[in-house]
């Protein structure tokens, strides 16, 4: 069915309903938040370039610790309230709030009744928004583009009559006055008036009717809420002065941003590529030249797959740049040339013969990205080891741009900064898609650090993705829990859901690219909506991007056991792409040391979400995470965890010994365990999770699967390497140029521990 096709029928049942639906209560929009505005001080703020935060010294790394969210367990969590956009500057020319517009769409309606039940089903997933703003709205205006209303600049001001503000001789209306025949300004103020965040629907009055409003995305200046440091620079230039450069004929611009080490009249002239790049000062080059001063990255990342997804939004804001990934191996184009020799001995040394090998240098990147990981122990020490060889190119006055990303980044904060000078960026997981309005405040020759709570805003540019055929989509940033060993509420703030509209048109635009598997990535995914106004569940988004035409396969990482509902289970056994997969950390089969660590769930708890799992899909793959050796932890303790192992028998578990992390409350209790104790019991484990891996990947023998493929096995080039829909690794005979992308049938004659091998065959999945 055409996306026409599909409006079109929502449509005619959007109309059935309304016209026989009884009176329901109405809804009562979010009036007792009313009182508190987006630009009211509701949480530390930004002073100027001045960063208020929290520091605390950590009593495991003696670094600072960078504190910018709430992380008691009872503290405040709710987004609208704790990021704040006040920057309470003094300077009349630079007190506006970050927090720039919204963007909104809208269904007018004639009555309150209507727009409530409508709501409902908005709510229940059942209808989208956007379908029914091209099915029911009385707005003719946005009618057509899906109810569409645009950005709303919030720098409107309700108490000036006028809304006119005089400038010299020129006069700047209100900036929403384009609005007016949509969103009156009623509406306007009740929604600027009114804390909101992506994916919240408002309701609202104004003489054209009743309104449901949508806030889709926000728009933030993310330099505002940066702190910014001035390196020790020579004066810059004056802005827009010509300069040429001898011998290349390259001509550029110099508008607060210099380009490499120019010669102009017999003088060098200090600045670097990357604020060439930035200030757009290349002038109508050939392909040729602009090549010779291409700016390349390399980017390493750390640590889960949020990363990884983080990792892919950072490249696609690079490449948007003309800042392209630098090749392995890659040499330079310049005259430079590593020079080798070797001396041979003949006849008893009566002859030497002496080599002389030149080739060019290989190539070292401009600008070094670390997409760092925090939740293991020594995490702060891996990244100072990695960035020692690029502080030492800046040092050795080579032009290189150093990026420190994620949450070591967010945790850390000014600290990094301060124990390694040469870095130039540091910016927290929340600024992943904005790096490039960050890198224009290095270029201008400054340090930034970006690890201010911000709402997440929708990506500007389209990720470069790893892979062609599967790939991550986040629907909820961040963890409202407060687990008593962990730091990700310090380092990726409160949850922030995103609206279901861009969700499905992110997978939506995914298939229509050839992508086949998407995996929806979250913290806590099953918290997905809680965060909303009104609430969604998970378990109504798994139906709806399961249900996007094209999509094969639909998987998602991670669940809690608190929060995941037996829905969910039943969600994937009734939705024909989502995958026989669950990924289900249950941390400690012991309820004492589940208490301990803050879970706020059961074994018992774990176990009926098992049994739901068995009963629904009996062929599933069940996946896990485990800490051994929490403090407290007894030998009964230990035990009862390898007991829910064997109950279970998990298809793959991730162990780790429990490590201090900074700014956690167990770091600081006074029973930790010995590192002997720790690794004794992760040895175990390590030997139970071996046995149940080959135990269950031994039932597939002989079985037929179907293998999505995905890439080249690298250690043997002739054959391609898949997954079966239980996460399995499967490898057989085949040409990638072929098979990627392709699902085929695999009849399995070879099982390992974490893999399984075959032939491809025409029977039928078994």
């Amino acid at each position: 069915m055409s996306r026409q096709q599909s409006l079109a029928v929502s449509a005619a049942a959007a109309l059935l309903f309304l016209l026989s639906a009884s009176s329901t209560q109405a809804f009562q929009p979010a009036s007792s938040l009313s009182s508190h505005h987006h630009h009211h001080p509701l949480a530390s703020a930004v002073a100027g370039n001045e960063e208020t935060v929290q520091i605390v010294t950590s009593p495991i790394t003696g670094s600072e610790t960078n504190i910018k969210y709430p992380t008691q367990r009872g503290s405040e969590v709710d987004s609208r309230k704790i990021i704040n956009y006040n920057t309470n500057n003094d300077d009349e020319n630079n007190n506006a709030s970050p927090l720039l517009a919204l963007r909104l769409s809208h269904i007018l309606f004639a009555s309150k009744e209507l727009a409530t039940q409508t709501l409902d089903k908005l709510t229940a997933a059942e209808w989208n928004f956007e379908q029914m703003a091209t099915s029911v709205s009385n707005c003719a205006e946005t009618r057509e583009e899906g109810g569409s209303v645009g950005w709303l600049n919030l720098s409107e001001n309700f108490n000036d009559t006028t809304n006119i503000i005089s400038n010299d001789d020129n006069e700047e209306k209100n900036p929403n006055e384009h609005l007016d025949l949509i969103l009156p300004p009623s509406a306007r103020q009740y929604i600027i008036d009114t804390p909101s965040k992506p994916g919240d629907i408002l309701m609202m009055e104004s003489n054209r009717g009743v309104h449901l409003v949508q806030v889709v995305d926000v728009m933030v200046d993310v330099r505002k809420l940066s702190y910014i440091k001035a390196r020790n620079t020579k004066k810059k230039k004056k802005q827009q002065q010509l300069m040429e450069g001898e011998g290349t004929g390259v001509k550029v611009y110099s508008n607060d941003m210099e380009l490499g080490v120019q010669k102009v009249g017999g003088t060098s002239r200090q600045g670097t590529k990357l604020a060439g790049i930035m200030g757009g000062a290349l002038l109508e080059q050939s392909e040729e030249e602009v090549a010779k001063l291409g700016l390349t990255y390399k980017i390493e990342t750390m640590g889960c797959q949020m990363n990884s997804a983080d990792s892919e939004r950072i490249e696609g804001q690079l490449m948007s740049l003309g800042i392209r990934p630098l090749i392995d191996d890659e040499r330079n184009n310049s005259d430079e040339e590593e020079v080798t020799t070797t001396t041979t001995e003949n006849n008893g040394g009566l002859f030497q013969e002496t080599k002389t090998n030149r080739k060019s240098k290989k190539k070292k990147p401009d600008i070094i990205i670390l997409n760092t990981c925090s939740i293991r122990d020594h995490a702060e020490q891996k990244v100072y080891s990695y960035l020692g060889p690029h502080a030492k190119r800046k040092r050795d006055g080579e032009d290189v741009t150093i990026v420190v990303a994620g949450c070591v980044a967010q945790q850390e904060g000014q600290s990094l900064l301060r124990r390694v000078p040469e870095i130039d960026l540091v910016m927290g997981p929340q600024y992943a898609n904005r790096i490039g309005d960050l890198l224009e405040d290095v270029a201008n020759g400054n340090q930034v650090v970006a690890t201010e709570a911000s709402h997440i805003m929708e990506d500007s540019t389209k990720p470069r993705r790893q892979s062609s055929v599967c790939a991550w989509v986040n629907v909820i940033y961040g963890c409202n829990e407060r687990c008593t060993y962990c730091i990700v509420p310090t380092t990726r703030g409160v949850e922030q859901s995103r609206p279901v509209e861009s969700i499905v048109d992110e997978v939506s635009e995914l298939v229509n690219q050839g992508f086949k598997e998407v995996t929806l990535l979250g913290q806590n995914i099953d918290a997905y909506g809680r965060d909303m106004i009104p609430k969604r569940k998970f378990s109504d988004l798994l139906k709806i991007v399961g249900s996007v035409p094209g999509l094969e396969r639909l998987r998602f990482v991670t669940s809690h056991p608190r929060y995941m509902s037996l829905g969910v289970v039943d969600a994937v056994a009734d939705t024909p792409t989502a995958c026989e997969y669950f990924h289900i950390p249950f941390q400690s089969g012991s309820n004492s040391i589940l208490k301990a660590m803050g879970r706020g769930h059961t074994r018992e708890k774990f176990l009926q979400i098992v049994d739901r799992v068995r009963q629904r899909l009996p062929d599933a793959a069940i996946t896990a995470d485990v800490i051994v050796g929490f403090p407290g932890e007894t030998e009964q303790d230990f035990l009862d965890t390898l007991d829910i192992m064997e109950k279970v028998k998990f298809d793959t578990v991730n162990t780790a010994a429990y490590s201090p992390r900074p700014n956690t409350p167990a770091a600081d209790w006074d029973n930790q365990l010995s590192e002997e104790v720790k690794q004794d019991r992760l040895h175990r484990i390590n030997e139970l999770v071996l046995q149940h891996a080959t135990e269950r990947r031994a039932r597939m023998m002989d079985r037929v699967v179907e293998v999505l493929v995905e890439e080249r096995n690298v250690k043997v080039p002739t054959q391609v390497m898949g997954r079966t829909t239980h996460g399995y690794i499967v490898y057989f005979d085949g040409d990638i140029d072929e098979l990627r992308g392709e699902l085929v049938n695999v009849k399995i004659d070879r099982c390992e521990k974490f893999y399984l091998a075959g032939k491809r065959t025409d029977e039928p999945v078994q």
